[in-house]
């Protein structure tokens, strides 16, 4: 799935310039800027909660923004800037304030927390352009890296191979003579003399410009770590360093290594946008605290950040999914199939009794890492994936994208090749004179030039029928995509809600839904930005992993266990602590993964509140076997094998004061005649019949809670456009979503 999504955003941004600012930073200087008082979060500024909260959301293709100030919710969008990321941000949040009347520099004073969601470190791993790292690793074991698993793609073919990426040259890799066992036991010496010249030698010689180390078995004792960690702080104060005993001490060579490895490798980009960012706001006038937020679905403050950057990976899904759960509590839904469709991909995911999955051990690609991340899968469907004619010659769509630069044919910038918009601008669905709320103008005659020149030659067909193979495409890529996450995992769509949300989906989840026998698809309010809307709702987390073995047919080891678990508590507690949150905002989650003997993968069970016995060694085998069976069907589990716990870990999450907003939208004109939100009639053509139908046209704007839309009919938001096929009906709710019935 992800090595879906890394070909998806290779190809998306191969012909980008790297940002000017890499070239003139001497990497070996961990950079910082002025502004060191926004390194904390800043809880005491926002305990009051009277200001505003603003999430920024940085895609592929588009930057959005949602603003939530007096109870209201606005939204911005922009492009996503790739010269300087940055810039676009500070684009779409004036796009946000002008729309409450102010200036940028209003809303920045306003504001109680900024909290952003970013694509630089996946774009940094997807275009392999990290820093150059220095590697220290236990002697014998310079190539884990290189074969990191095994090269092969597919249990199914030998000899189908691709090796995994360098991400560091084998120069650059020091041997040091060290060794603890896997019991945590010293069985050979740090020899701190050849550490010293090996530093020396990665440094000055190899130049490189930041620096990972991974001994083997640190998890057990990170002694030679810490010290080879304070060695090389004394010579380069400024260097960048990542140690696999702080960002991934659990066991398991491969996932460790990779995982820390990856983030130095990120950490150059990272820090040019997070100073970059920071500074921007703070000389703009942002007078609260500064979050970003992470892949695994919660906050994180700059100065975390900055040791941390690899946390940042898939953050803009996250927040979406945390979202979805959000907006699924308040409308007394827990079963939710979740749709983000933008510019650049299409992501889905399953909520089950309002429950965030988290994928553990994430491959990025070819990368075996231990990055644990909300779960969801990507396909190259966005409004921007390219349309082309595939090596077997039949129209695909994706994973190729046109991003934000040049975009789609439409846009008039350049671009040739045509993209999922460019077919639904043909098909009539956009109304190129009110693009974005009228702010970008789109060119129709390039849209059907892009799409004759792929599909006129080959096949014959005219640019309305080339526009619907592509329509039809896109929506088998998405509703395959839902299957994956719902009918693969042993769940039936039939007996779920659909959320779909981003600037594109709602042209297409008719469709989908139709497709899967989805009988209701929710489109919410501000679909277009909600990822960033979600963003509002991001709550502080501190994860801390520690790799734990205890084999519970000895039931008498669970002292050692009790130990690491209070000594994870202790520490997600202090980590809260010092960001400001106080004991009535903090709370804690243990978890422990657990696996049958003999087997290489693990599935996790929660252990909050327990102080372990030996007596709980059976009803933890109890819940573990009850827990697989759950996954993997009645009679999987090996009821014969004892049971072994390999790793635990504490999830902290900081609250923070109540955001909120106006519960329900005006619903006093709700006895005006549907008519009255009809703006006008445009001819589209049907994606079910191809056949060419003048349509009235509604305003989101219009329309008020009580109205029935009947289809096929389309209603304009500013800047999304809902499809509401034949047969299917939507209405507006008291919360501004619209709610489709389909039939």
């Amino acid at each position: 799935m992800l090595l879906k999504c890394i070909v998806l955003l290779m190809n998306a941004l191969q012909s980008l310039k790297v940002h000017s600012e890499r070239e003139n930073l001497n990497g070996r200087e961990q950079y910082r800027s002025d502004h060191h008082d926004m390194e904390a979060v800043g809880v005491e500024q926002i305990k009051t909660a009277q200001g505003g909260f603003i999430g920024v959301d940085v895609g592929g293709t588009h930057t959005d923004v949602a603003v939530l100030l007096d109870g209201q919710v606005e939204r911005g969008k922009a492009l996503t800037t790739y010269d300087d990321f940055s810039r676009g941000v500070l684009e779409a949040v004036t796009v946000a304030a002008n729309r409450f009347g102010m200036s940028l520099g209003e809303m920045l004073a306003r504001t109680d927390l900024f909290v952003n969601g970013t694509t630089v470190v996946t774009n940094t791993i997807t275009e392999l352009r990290g820093c150059s790292v220095g590697l220290l690793v236990t002697s014998g074991f310079r190539d884990v890296l290189r074969f990191a698993g095994g090269p092969r793609l597919s249990v199914l073919d030998d000899h189908l191979q691709v090796n995994v990426p360098d991400l560091l040259s084998r120069s650059a890799i020091a041997e040091i003579e060290e060794r603890i066992d896997w019991a945590g036991l010293e069985v050979v010496p740090l020899d701190e003399a050849q550490v010293v010249a090996e530093l020396r030698r990665l440094v000055e010689v190899e130049q490189v410009e930041a620096l990972a180390i991974c001994f083997m078995h640190s998890y057990a004792n990170d002694a030679h770590e810490r010290r080879v960690l304070a060695l090389a702080r004394d010579l380069y104060p400024d260097l960048f360093i990542s140690a696999s005993h702080e960002v991934y001490p659990v066991a398991g060579e491969t996932r460790r290594f990779t995982t820390t490895v990856l983030n130095s490798f990120v950490h150059r980009d990272a820090q040019i946008y997070l100073d970059s960012l920071s500074g921007q706001l703070r000389d703009s006038g942002l007078a609260g605290g500064l979050m970003f937020f992470q892949g695994l679905g919660g906050g994180i403050s700059l100065g975390r950040a900055r040791t941390n950057p690899l946390a940042l990976l898939g953050s803009g899904p996250a927040a979406g999914a945390i979202g979805a759960n959000e907006l699924a509590r308040r409308m007394g839904e827990s079963r939710v199939l979740l749709g983000d469709m933008g510019g650049t991909s299409f992501d889905t995911g399953i909520i089950v009794d309002n429950e965030v999955k988290i994928a553990k051990n994430l491959d990025i690609g070819l990368f075996q890492t231990g990055v644990n991340i909300v779960d969801v899968i990507s396909v190259g469907a966005g409004g921007g994936s390219i349309a082309s004619i595939g090596e077997r010659g039949v129209p695909i769509v994706g994973p190729r994208s046109a991003s934000s630069t040049p975009g789609p044919a439409a846009l008039g910038r350049g671009g040739l090749e045509p993209t999922v918009t460019d077919a639904m601008v043909v098909l009539g669905f956009i109304d190129p004179e009110r693009y974005l709320d009228g702010r970008v103008r789109l060119y129709p005659e390039k849209s059907v030039e892009a799409l004759e020149s792929v599909y006129a030659e080959r096949f014959g067909w005219t640019a309305p029928e080339a526009a619907r193979a592509v329509h039809d495409l896109a929506v088998v890529n998405m509703a395959t995509a839902v299957r994956e996450v719902s009918v693969n995992r042993g769940y039936d769509p039939r007996d779920f809600l659909f959320l779909a949300y981003g600037g594109t989906l709602p042209m297409f989840a008719g469709q989908i839904a139709k497709r899967l026998g989805i009988a209701r698809v929710v489109m919410p309010a501000n679909s277009s930005v909600f990822c960033a809307r979600g963003l509002l709702a991001a709550e502080f987390v501190v994860r801390r992993d520690q790799a734990a073995r205890w084999d519970l047919s000895r039931p008498s080891d669970a002292g050692s266990v009790n130990h690491i678990i209070e000594r994870l508590l202790q520490e997600s507690l202090t980590a809260l602590t010092e960001e400001g949150f106080g004991p009535d905002s903090i709370t804690q989650r243990v978890t422990a993964d657990l696996r049958f003997r003999g087997q290489s993968f693990e599935l996790s069970i929660d252990l909050s509140g327990r102080t372990l016995t030996p007596d709980d060694a059976a009803s933890i085998t109890a819940q573990f076997t009850t827990t697989y069976e759950q996954t993997y069907g009645s009679g999987t589990a090996w009821k014969d094998v004892p049971v072994v716990m390999v790793n635990v870990s504490v999830t902290a999450t900081g609250s923070f004061p109540s955001r909120r907003e106006q519960e329900q939208i005006d619903s006093s004109d709700v006895y005006l005649p549907l008519e009255s939100a009809q703006t006008r009639r445009r001819v589209i053509s049907l994606p079910e019949t191809g056949e060419s139908v003048e349509v009235p046209i509604y305003s989101a704007d219009l329309l008020k809670p009580g109205m029935v839309v009947a289809g096929p009919t389309i209603i304009d938001a500013r800047d999304t456009t809902i499809y509401v096929p034949s047969s299917c009906t939507v209405e507006l709710d008291s919360y501004g979503n619209f709610v489709m019935e389909v039939k």
